[in-house]
């Protein structure tokens, strides 16, 4: 049932980065004690499904590491505006 459900309605690119980016940011919101989560997701939403790279857990460990002040600038694909 599970395989037949993900080949009718896979989840896109996007769906795929914004779980990877709320599970990161939980964790970490967890075992920082802060309460980051909400403005990560809305600043992830933004980033078009295009602009995304390949690897889509490593862009989310990049953009994650990027909100937390671990990067001084953001890269190129996390400038890009969802219309």
């Amino acid at each position: 049932m599970g395989a037949d459900a993900r080949e009718r309605d896979p989840m896109s690119k996007k769906q795929q980065f914004l779980g990877f980016v709320l599970a990161g940011a939980v964790a970490q919101e967890a075992g920082e004690k802060t309460s980051d989560t909400e403005l990560i997701m809305e600043i992830a939403g933004q980033i078009p499904e295009e602009r995304i790279p390949a690897n889509i857990m490593n862009a989310a460990r990049v953009f994650l590491a990027f909100c937390h002040g671990e990067s001084k600038r953001p890269h190129r694909w996390m400038l890009g505006r969802a219309k």
